[in-house]
C-alpha cells in the first residue's frame, strides 16, 4: 500500500502570543478555529489526540522538527507506528527553491590562475546565528534578485566567483540575499559595492529569529485515498 501523506500547505503567520487561549491551544479570532498547540504534547498524546480526529482536518503549532523531514523524522516514526489506518507522514512546506550554479560567463577565467582571478569578483563569507553565534549550513545565498548563487557549507561558508562583465552585476553593485529555514531565521539582505578597493575582507552575516523559531502553524490536510488497482 502506499504511504499517504499529512501536510500544512500553507503555513499561517497569525500571531501565536495574540491568540486566546484554550484548553488545548489557543483560538485564532482571524479563522474563528483553535489552534492546537503540539510543542507541548508527548508522542503518545498526540497520536491519542490525532486518532480521536479521526483524520478530520485540524490547525496546529509544531515544532518543525515535527513535520519537516530533516535527518531523523520522528513525526514519521510516529504516526506510521501508532495511525497506519490514517496513514499519514510529513511533508516539507514554505520552502524556496536552491539557487542555480552561475553561468560560465560568470565564473570565466583568463589564461593562467592569476590571471583569472584578477580578472574575477570574489565574495567570501560566513553565515552565523544571531542568536548563539554558531555557523548556520545550508543557508541559501542569492545574488541580486536573481535565481543565481550558492549554499553555505558545513561550517556556514559561502565563495561567489563572478566576472566582471556579467550582467547582473555589470554595475558594480550586489544585493546578496541569504535565506535559511523559514521556521529559524529571517532573511537578510547585504548590499556590496564591487568595485571597492581594496578587495572586501570575507563577510559575516548573523542571521536574525524568527518569532516563535523552530515552529510552524497552519491546517494539516488529508491526502485523497488511494485509488484501488484494476485487477483485470
Amino acid at each position: 500500500m502506499a504511504t499517504p501523506s499529512i501536510s500544512i500547505p500553507t503555513p499561517c503567520a497569525q500571531p501565536w502570543a495574540a491568540m486566546r487561549p484554550t484548553a488545548d491551544g489557543r483560538h485564532c479570532g482571524v479563522c474563528q478555529t483553535e489552534v492546537v498547540d503540539f510543542t507541548r504534547l508527548s508522542e503518545a498524546e498526540v497520536l491519542a489526540f490525532l486518532a480521536r480526529r479521526g483524520g478530520r482536518p485540524v490547525c496546529v503549532l509544531a515544532n518543525a522538527s515535527q513535520v519537516v523531514p530533516a535527518g531523523a523524522t520522528r513525526w514519521r516514526q510516529w504516526l506510521l507506528a501508532g495511525l497506519a489506518l490514517l496513514g499519514w507522514h510529513p511533508v516539507t512546506s514554505c520552502t524556496t527553491n536552491p539557487p542555480q550554479q552561475l553561468p560560465a560567463q560568470a565564473t570565466a577565467a583568463a589564461s593562467g590562475p592569476a590571471a583569472a582571478e584578477s580578472q574575477q569578483i570574489i565574495i567570501r563569507g560566513q553565515v552565523l546565528d544571531g542568536a548563539s553565534k554558531t555557523a548556520v549550513p545550508q543557508v541559501s545565498v542569492f545574488i541580486n534578485d536573481t535565481q543565481f548563487g550558492t549554499v553555505t557549507d558545513a561550517e556556514g561558508r559561502f565563495e561567489l566567483v563572478m566576472a566582471p562583465g556579467w550582467g547582473p552585476i555589470v554595475g558594480g553593485k550586489v544585493a546578496l540575499k541569504f535565506v535559511g529555514s523559514p521556521f529559524d531565521f529571517q532573511e537578510q539582505t547585504v548590499k556590496l559595492d564591487v568595485r571597492a578597493t581594496p578587495r572586501p575582507t570575507p563577510l559575516v552575516v548573523r542571521l536574525e529569529s524568527v518569532p516563535n523559531r523552530g515552529q510552524i502553524m497552519g491546517k494539516m490536510r488529508m491526502p485523497e485515498p488511494p485509488v484501488t488497482p484494476p485487477v483485470k
